[in-house]
């Protein structure tokens, strides 16, 4: 069947191929009314070497026009519609206007461009800057009051500014601790002070860790139980004066134990030779020496002494 445009043939390879070497797409061109289908246009190529050559040389020209050549008229109306207040970022998908790549290569490339869409950035920025400081909440000393009377009640900063509607929210509230550098002295003081306050330990607990301590254990072995607390809980909670003295009778009482069984072991009348006496003595003495490493004191706390009055301290060397 005989092509329709055979007779028009000549005038739209012509215009096709200056319509490319203007910087269009050749599909973009036979999407246009009255021009053949993209399969048409390559079929004439492959069977007009003239034209196939003449497209080829068009494409490459309407490429390096695509990538970097400058159009005064379009960057004039995308500059004058950006400083009548249109974004940038709707500009660039507009119809005629130059897309996100030819934008960036003209701010490359064209100097005076350049300075225009940078001045068109400044003045955005700075009317966001404006509006941001206009809807800014002032720093309130009446609510910067309220905040510190409630934080000295024991209540978390973050509970506070969630119960009362009137406070700022926390991002306000770290600007305000960034502007008023007394406001944010008076919190972080308060916020020390009671991780310094003493909690007492609940008796139940101070049972279980003493009885575990008597039996031979230490807090590293006290951590390895199942829901026991971690190895630093059981260092603070030595801040406790009640719960630090328990822990120094229990760890005597141990040493006591021990001190015990190896007078018991040297003194015993089994069968065996001295050697394997020695030997069970020693395995005490070493168990002995390594649970000496106790729980550190906080000061104004006193245990017990060592040794009672009226006991004598064996020698564990002679058992006497």
């Amino acid at each position: 069947m005989p092509s329709r445009y055979r007779h028009d043939a000549p005038r739209l390879k012509a215009e096709i191929v200056a319509r490319v070497d203007a910087g269009e797409f050749v599909r973009a061109i036979c999407a246009s009314p009255g021009m053949p289908a993209e399969t048409t246009v390559w079929n004439w190529a492959k069977g007009d070497p003239l034209f196939s050559e003449a497209l080829a040389a068009a494409r490459r020209r309407g490429t390096w026009r695509r990538l970097w050549g400058f159009d005064e008229a379009k960057a004039a109306a995308f500059l004058a519609r950006a400083r009548a207040g249109e974004r940038i970022h709707d500009l660039l998908r507009a119809p005629g206007m130059p897309s996100r790549g030819t934008y960036d290569r003209w701010r490359t490339a064209q100097a005076p461009f350049a300075e225009a869409a940078f001045a068109l950035l400044q003045r955005r920025n700075a009317q966001l800057r404006e509006r941001g400081l206009a809807g800014r909440r002032a720093f309130d000393q009446a609510l910067a009051d309220r905040i510190i009377v409630r934080l000295n009640t024991g209540m978390r900063l973050e509970d506070i500014l969630l119960a009362d509607p009137e406070l700022p929210c926390w991002e306000t509230m770290m600007r305000w601790r960034r502007e008023r550098p007394e406001f944010d002295r008076v919190l972080r003081r308060i916020m020390a002070a009671r991780r310094r306050a003493v909690k007492p330990v609940p008796e139940p607990v101070v049972e279980e860790v003493t009885e575990h301590i008597l039996l031979g254990g230490t807090f590293l072995s006290f951590t390895r139980l199942p829901g026991a607390p971690s190895y630093g809980t059981l260092r603070r909670w030595m801040r406790d004066p009640n719960f630090a003295a328990a822990v120094a009778r229990a760890c005597e009482d141990r040493e006591d134990w021990y001190y015990d069984q190896i007078l018991m072991a040297s003194e015993r009348d089994a069968p065996g030779s001295i050697r394997e006496k020695a030997r069970a003595v020693g395995r005490l003495k070493r168990q002995l020496a390594r649970l000496r490493r106790r729980p550190r004191i906080p000061l104004g706390v006193q245990p017990r002494p060592h040794h009672p009055p009226g006991r004598m301290k064996a020698d564990p060397g002679t058992g006497r």
